[in-house]
């Protein structure tokens, strides 16, 4: 029996959306010998298309150590060809035509992809191949008889049908005998080869909570991907512009996080962008020491560009644009418009773009980010956002054309959380978590210095006698304009050494973080306590709450007067 990546259940190969692909699965899986290796629906994009080199993807890639590999294009039904049109169709059971895609270009450019592909990939020079052996090959599983469909660009030897769903080694060793003569000398692939090539098509993650949980028992049933996920990184494998929208905690930035990465280890200088400094900042912290791969806050940008461009012309971009934009907001207007200028005098451009977060940007970001791409129109820009988010009243338009991918399982919070988050939530229906915990707990007390002791109290329960981590409690407060009141008063608190009180900080073992919600968006707390709520207007700051709920994993306590918490139960 063959090695097959993915292996596929026999309930998921009768999901599969072409029962021709998985009647080929089949044969290849349980009829080649265990020295074979097929990858099953392989995508890619590339860091230049060249040639006959293409993004793309190959329904399979069947890999022999002493060969090298094959791309099979499979195509299921009946199949014909217009010579006058010069264009294929393929005829379902009522004998209706389809048009499709040319099976055999479609192969054909998929064996020059992958080659391509693999030249990204100093791991596959290292290994010194020479030339390896490479073939194209189509399959047709619901058809007897190959000898009508064989063309001068495709030899019936080339042709599966139905008979080869009986003995599938016979026709890929003759294939690949066929473009071995074809090649004339040629490097055997090596299990070297192989391996190299499932670490590019196939590599397997585990991608760590954003913030790193101690609290173990809920923890080890938090899924750090659903399947759902999954789907979507597969899917911006072989697509250059890709939109991914989800509610709180679906796992956005746990995959712009992946994407990014991955998108730099093939190569692309990449830039990975969000609003939020304070996301900026963990982020970069998370990424240190990637190659080809700088993290920022969009802002961060900004003003690194202005000052360079700057530097090298001795002009003020700001003030030039404060001329050009009177009155206008720096942040909003003046500063990408400045940014806008930079790139008018520093060459350096950005292969990829990942950008978080996403529905906190303006209209009057997009432009400046994607003039800093090396090809305005092919770059690869994927964006992730939530407009339930949205607290910053942004534009909700991206530069892509496509329509949204959605992530609809939530594999963040407990499920109380989820049931008093998503009351708040408008959009495509997201699963609860399976993942039990406590209810959302109150407190309630008059006035600002009270509420504060009653924090200190629980956090100080909470750290000496259910040994629970500093730097797994977050205290968030709704109020941005009177933080530093709130601030104060609760720094006033002792807390049970080493712990301290951390403002608007990067957290450690031993901090206990205080910050605001908008800050915070982005990122994650096992333990949150949301205060700071009875000086906003709660019915005008339902985006703020669905932000700040959804931040807590395991625990939520909310901190007000008996009028707010009443107010919120009513709510929850």
């Amino acid at each position: 029996m063959a090695t097959i990546i993915p292996d596929l259940s026999e309930a998921q190969l009768k999901d599969l959306a072409s029962q021709a692909e998985a009647k080929v699965y089949r044969a290849l899986r349980d009829k080649l010998p265990k020295e074979y290796v097929v990858f099953f629906q392989v995508g890619w994009i590339l860091r230049r298309e060249e040639e006959q080199a293409k993004d793309g993807e190959t329904d399979f890639l069947v890999c022999h150590p002493n060969q090298g590999y094959l791309c099979i294009e499979v195509k299921g039904g009946g199949v014909g060809f217009d010579a006058n049109s010069n264009e294929w169709f393929s005829i379902d059971r009522h004998q209706i035509k389809h048009p499709i895609k040319n099976p055999i270009n479609q192969a054909l450019r998929a064996k020059y992809s992958i080659r391509s592909k693999l030249n990204e990939y100093p791991q596959w020079h290292n290994l010194n191949l020479g030339n390896v052996l490479r073939g194209h090959t189509v399959f047709f599983p619901d058809l007897g008889n190959p000898n009508a469909l064989g063309r001068p660009d495709m030899p019936t030897t080339l042709i599966g049908s139905a008979r080869t769903l009986h003995d599938p080694k016979s026709w890929i060793d003759k294939a690949f005998a066929y473009w071995g003569n074809d090649a004339g000398n040629f490097s055997p692939i090596d299990r070297r080869g192989i391996d190299v090539m499932r670490e590019v098509f196939a590599r397997s993650f585990v991608v760590a909570p954003i913030i790193a949980s101690q609290l173990v028992d809920q923890e080890a049933q938090r899924l750090m991907l659903t399947q759902d996920q999954v789907r979507i990184l597969d899917f911006l494998r072989s697509h250059r512009r890709v939109a991914v929208s989800g509610g709180a905690g679906t796992g956005k930035t746990v995959l712009a996080l992946e994407k990014a990465r991955r998108l730099a280890s093939e190569g692309f200088k990449t830039l990975l962008t969000c609003y939020n400094r304070q996301l900026a900042d963990h982020l970069s912290s998370s990424c240190a020491g990637t190659s080809n791969l700088e993290v920022m806050s969009f802002h961060q940008l900004c003003y690194r560009q202005v000052k360079k461009a700057n530097q090298m012309s001795g002009r003020d971009l700001i003030a030039e644009a404060k001329v050009t934009y009177p009155g206008k907001d720096l942040y909003d207007v003046q500063l990408p418009n400045a940014f806008a200028y930079s790139l008018e005098i520093i060459p350096s451009r950005y292969d990829a773009i990942v950008c978080d977060e996403g529905q906190d940007f303006r209209e009057e970001y997009w432009v400046p980010l994607e003039l800093s791409m090396s090809d305005y129109e092919r770059a690869p820009l994927y964006v992730f956002y939530d407009d339930n988010q949205n607290i910053y009243a942004r534009a909700g338009t991206f530069p892509i054309r496509e329509e949204p991918f959605t992530l609809t399982a939530n594999c963040r919070n407990t499920a109380p959380i989820h049931e008093a988050v998503y009351k708040h939530y408008k959009g495509v229906p997201v699963s609860p978590p399976n993942i039990d915990g406590d209810d959302v707990l109150f407190e309630m007390s008059s006035g600002r210095d009270a509420q504060a002791v009653k924090i200190s109290s629980r956090i100080v329960d909470l750290v000496t006698r259910q040994g629970v981590p500093a730097g797994d409690i977050t205290v968030l407060v709704g109020d941005a304009l009177r933080k530093a009141d709130y601030y104060a008063a609760l720094t006033r608190q002792t807390l049970p050494k080493p712990a301290i009180w951390l403002e608007e900080g990067i957290r450690s073992d031993n901090t206990v973080l205080i910050d605001t919600i908008k800050r915070f968006k982005g990122l994650e707390s096992p333990i949150v306590i949301l205060w700071g709520l009875d000086t906003i207007d709660l019915t005008r700051s339902i985006e703020l709450l669905y932000v700040g709920m959804s931040r807590a994993k395991s625990l939520l306590v909310i901190v007000g007067t008996k009028a707010t918490c009443t107010s919120f139960k009513g709510e929850l």
